[in-house]
């Protein structure tokens, strides 16, 4: 299996963003849909058309 190609902090903000995040929200808030979203799931979400 190949390594996740790595994803950089504009592309993980730009995702983030269309998942409700901004940098206006509470730190909690923020922190849940970040560590939801890490890279590997972002990248499988892309993979399949998010």
């Amino acid at each position: 299996m190949s390594e996740p190609r790595r994803i950089t902090q504009q592309h993980r903000e730009d995702f983030w963003r269309s998942c409700g995040w901004s940098p206006d929200l509470p730190a909690a808030e923020r922190r849940t849909i970040e560590e939801l979203w890490d890279d590997n799931s972002i990248d499988l979400a892309e993979v399949f058309g998010w």
